[in-house]
């Protein structure tokens, strides 16, 4: 059937010329279509439910807010984990579910979350603030543009971002702009305590007249005829001048005294801030872009930019936007790089099929190669995929594995020609002996990528589009084979064409002699496969392991820490010097710095940090991605040397499921000290290993707290009730909400205050009075209360509803985290932990065990399916056997090539050493139905061996296709290196001994003697 196809596909030539030309046209037009990005997208399956409860400290958030919600939220089916943080006044808490869940599934069970959480809300304290469910944690944002003037307030920033966020709203493919660094404006009333009592005012009837006189509410209507009319009562304030003339009446003169006789009111912003902002060293907004779905983010940059362009024409003097981090940068070089990448390894393919079968015939098969890639094109953006470091890495891989079909139809075409074949008769009949082999080689090659594609991991969602690339140009590569290469050979070969029958070159004499000799005497060959073998496996226990390199991105990240308890206006200090500095050094070229907070997420493989005043976070661009390494010494240089009071960290970008840390124990327990002397000792063991750096525990330290310890009894007799002291204290040290001032669509809160110095100062505390809620006169407070100096602890983790705290550790150079963690191990299972207390290994060496696993849990069934294929192709269990022995092969191979250039094998080698199965199935299966037919034709070892010689150079030239071809993605950087380097080597190995032990194999396990 198929020797017809092809001879109607020759007799048709026109159709299929126009055939092939279309493939090209709509190849390019898709390319053009297709999405860019850095890297490929996958699935945060995480929310976040945050919840407000001022004054309680984190016991009592834990217990009141954090546990009731997290009972409610473990009810869920879906679930993964649950992981929360409570802290003073906060409580923060993290859903991760399964990862089998995603798309409108996931959408669905944040619905479900939301009412979980809202069924929770009746049983938390009425003061709580929340609870809110943040199900949009894993949005990216492709672009952080900064607003800045250094002659501007932040309310004029502001009002200048809110411009420029609905401005960018309209722009094609914008999903969601949000703001970062607004300061949030206030409007501040500060007078001090002896004003007040001068005047005989208390905090109650300040707060009162206030209310009462900046209401909105209705005011009823009247009829005039037949019209009805809305009665408008004015009163509300309509400006700072206003409020500051509220008369209040004294309780001690019986005159109206106006607000602004004993205070101050004044406009101005939270003091001290919750967080702040500054880029290139001057104070900023931020504005984030969250792009639509399937986007493409470098035309989307483009978009916003000319719309940026437009806005800033008509901005102010002084008014500049900025880049801090702009996706479609990393998009453009990474994209630029492996398109290099692919165009050169193309050139190289080219130029070994051009050397190795003649000018004709090297054109013939390499004219496949576009085509493949173009009609790839078309299938990617069918399917919905874009251009990334995966999708375009898989094209590379694919290249000489994409050729192998042509080459083998190529070649027997030829020799049939040249033994006297007329051409028409031989084109028809390689395809027919060779393209179902092909077919079944080819299927199981895909096969052996399978298992990205059935894997649920985040991390296999990561490398997905691998397999389907692959996929894709291997079913069309087999297509071009069997139709348009016999057309191409019909028009353009001869029987002089090529470099001769192979046969008579010296070397494969050579070969067809070795090849001989070892079927006279197969045990000598297959002893030697095991030994080599089981060589190769004590070898790749030497090899490192670890789970993803550092992303190979032109910036880097400082955490910087204080102490816990540090104030945000310290933070805000040193983090200044160090900008400072970072500004100074050569190559870099933007620092943007989030103080009391981290950066949002502007590349999918991080983990934003949650408020806290005592951190801050710098995002460090630079010149290239070769500056990285260097400028993040010097800075690791400077701030030991110049911090020794904080806790800073230097990092590089990940790549992958995003882990806090490299290297990361867990302990759980119920209670907080034990848990806490319990971590130190762990904590010790695992300072003394040399490849451990920046150790450290999530709990963090301690802070000193002023206690009020007040005395019922008495507070009772003089009228005085823990909320009137709680609300003395507030406003006397941080503050009190007295209402909103309302301005335009804006509602800036109204705060009563003391003066600086007597909110700063802790020796107030021993002269504050309280004032009765009933009335009467004020109450010192230390005549209800004892004032102490104590420390707590105002953080608590906990996992899966355990208290639980987290060791965590970066790696010093050289040391993986799976050797560090296998050396500590064994330590750490000497100590013996107090009853009912655990620890969990987490970090890079866990979620590389989830994702391995994850890849390998589907590989029986693939293999079940490659054994499938086989037996439909052989009808035989001893070949089937044969053709599945080889794999192994390749491990030989693996081991020397991550051995010798001392790369890690990682995820990405583990993808390229089971892919490299597929591809020794692939020559296995041809050379086995070569010998298979020479053995039904004279059944001797002669023929056998001729018949293994004649797949020699197919066999060869379709590794060397395959191994020159991924040169660049071996020099490429530490992502595409490992799994290069494991299928070059793996290939190279598995080449020679499958040309020597297959055959000797056969014989062997076939029982054929010499005749």
């Amino acid at each position: 059937m198929l020797a017809q196809l092809v001879r109607g596909a020759i007799s048709r030539n026109r159709f299929v010329g126009f055939l092939i030309l279309l493939i090209t046209l709509l190849g390019v037009i898709a390319f053009t279509r297709l999405g860019q990005l850095e890297d490929p997208e996958f699935t945060i399956r995480t929310a976040i439910v945050m919840t407000g409860y001022p004054g309680a400290d984190a016991e009592r958030v834990e217990q009141q807010v954090t546990e009731p919600l997290e009972k409610q939220i473990q009810q869920l089916g879906e679930l993964e984990s649950i992981e929360s943080l409570s802290r003073n006044g906060t409580s923060i808490i993290y859903v991760e579910v399964k990862d089998q869940y995603g798309g409108q599934q996931l959408r669905q069970i944040w619905d479900q979350l939301n009412k979980k959480v809202i069924a929770a809300r009746a049983s938390l304290p009425d003061s709580v603030r929340g609870p809110r469910v943040n199900d949009d944690y894993g949005d990216v944002y492709s672009m952080l543009l900064s607003v800045e003037g250094a002659d501007y307030s932040y309310a004029e920033l502001n009002d200048i971002a809110d411009h420029l966020q609905q401005r960018l709203l309209r722009v094609d493919d914008v999903a969601k702009v949000d703001l970062f660094g607004d300061q949030g404006e206030r409007v501040f009333i500060e007078t001090s305590r002896s004003k007040i009592a001068e005047l005989g005012l208390t905090p109650a009837l300040v707060v009162n007249a206030l209310n009462k006189q900046n209401v909105v509410a209705p005011s009823g209507f009247t009829e005039m005829g037949s019209r009805r009319l809305r009665i408008n009562a004015t009163g509300t304030f309509e400006s700072v001048d206003e409020l500051a003339r509220l008369n209040i009446r004294s309780p001690v003169t019986g005159e109206l005294v106006q607000l602004r006789d004993f205070a101050e009111v004044r406009r101005g912003y939270a003091n001290p801030p919750d967080a702040s902002l500054r880029h290139q060293g001057e104070s900023a907004l931020a504005l984030g872009v969250v792009p639509a779905e399937g986007a493409n983010v470098v035309e989307l940059t483009e978009r916003v930019q000319a719309e940026l362009d437009r806005i800033e024409a008509r901005m102010p003097v002084g008014i500049e936007f900025g880049g801090i981090a702009l996706q479609s940068e990393e998009v453009e070089q990474a994209v630029g790089e492996f398109l290099i990448n692919l165009v050169t390894a193309v050139a190289i393919v080219l130029a070994v099929l051009m050397v190795s079968l003649g000018l004709r015939t090297g054109f013939v098969v390499g004219l496949g190669v576009p085509l493949t890639i173009l009609g790839t094109f078309v299938g990617m953006y069918l399917m919905g995929f874009e251009l990334h470091r995966v999708s375009l890495g898989a094209l590379v891989i694919v290249l000489g594995m994409i050729v192998d079909n042509a080459i083998v139809i190529s070649e027997l075409m030829q020799v049939k020609m040249q033994r006297g074949t007329e051409r028409l008769k031989a084109a028809a009949e390689s395809v027919q002996e060779t393209a179902w082999p092909l077919l079944a080689a080819t299927a199981i090659a895909v096969l052996a990528f399978a298992p990205i594609a059935l894997t649920n991991t985040a991390t296999g969602e990561f490398t997905r589009s691998l397999f389907w690339v692959v996929a894709i140009s291997l079913a069309i590569s087999w297509l071009l084979a069997v139709f348009a290469t016999p057309l191409m050979n019909y028009w353009l070969l001869d029987s002089k064409s090529g470099l001769g029958n192979p046969e008579d070159r010296a070397f494969y004499q050579w070969v067809h002699r070795l090849i001989t000799a070892t079927l006279r005497r197969p045990w000598i060959l297959t002893s030697g496969a095991i030994i080599i073998f089981a060589a190769s496996a004590v070898a790749f226990s030497f090899v490192p392991q670890t789970f993803f390199p550092p992303a190979e991105r032109s910036q880097f990240m400082v955490d910087y820490w204080l102490p816990e308890g540090s104030r945000i206006e310290q933070t805000s200090e040193d983090m200044a010097r160090i900008e400072q500095r970072l500004m100074e050094m050569e190559s870099v070229t933007d620092v943007t710095a989030f103080i009391g907070e981290g950066a949002p997420r502007f590349y999918l493989p991080m983990i934003p940090r949650t408020p806290n005043p005592a951190f801050g976070q710098i995002l460090v661009n630079v010149e290239t991605k070769e500056d990285v390494d260097p400028v993040m010494a010097r800075v690791r240089e400077h701030l030991e040397d110049g911090y020794p009071q904080a806790e800073p960290r230097v990092r590089a970008m990940q790549l992958g499921e995003p882990v806090r840390f490299p290297l990361q124990l867990r302990i759980t327990g119920p209670e907080r000290e034990e848990l806490v002397d319990t971590a130190g000792e762990l904590q010790a063991i695992i300072a003394g290993h040399p490849g451990v750096t920046n150790l450290r525990h999530n709990w963090r330290q301690t802070q000193p707290r002023v206690t009020i310890n007040v005395d019922q009894d008495r507070a009772r007799r003089a009228g005085i009730t823990t909320n009137s002291i709680n609300q003395a204290l507030n406003t006397a040290f941080a503050g009190q909400g007295v209402g909103v001032f309302r301005e335009g669509d804006e509602r800036i809160p109204i705060v009563w205050r003391f003066p600086l110095p007597e909110r700063t100062d802790p020796s107030e505390l021993e002269t504050m009075v309280i004032w009765p809620e009933n009335g009467g006169k004020p109450v010192p407070l230390t005549q209800v209360a004892n004032i102490e100096l104590d420390w707590e602890r105002p953080v608590i983790w906990r996992h899966n509803r355990e208290r639980a705290i987290t060791l965590q550790a970066d790696l010093a150079k050289g040391y993986t985290a799976s050797e560090v963690r296998a050396a500590l191990a064994a330590e750490i299972q000497k100590v013996t932990l107090p009853s009912g207390y655990d620890t969990q290994w987490d970090g890079q060496v866990h979620q590389s065990t989830e994702a391995r696993a994850g890849v390998l849990k589907p590989v029986p069934v693939i293999l079940g399916l490659m054994v499938l294929v086989l037996m439909a192709q052989f009808n035989s269990f001893r070949r089937t056997l044969l053709v599945m022995l080889m794999v192994p092969l390749g491990l030989v191979g693996v081991s020397v090539g991550l051995l010798l250039f001392q790369q890690p094998f990682g995820f990405m080698a583990l993808l390229g050493t089971m892919s490299l199965s597929g591809m020794i199935i692939r020559n296995a299966v041809v050379m086995v139905q070569k010998m298979d037919m020479a053995l039904a034709e004279s059944g001797t070892l002669e023929a056998i061996g001729e018949a293994a010689t004649s797949r020699v150079r197919p066999i060869l030239l379709t590794a060397a296709t395959t191994m020159l071809g991924m040169l660049p993605l071996a020099l490429s950087g530490p992502f595409w290196a490992p799994m290069a380097l494991a299928i070059m080597f793996g290939l190279a190995f598995a080449a020679i001994l499958t040309i020597l032990v297959l055959p000797a194999g056969y014989v062997r396990l076939l029982g054929i003697r010499s005749q």
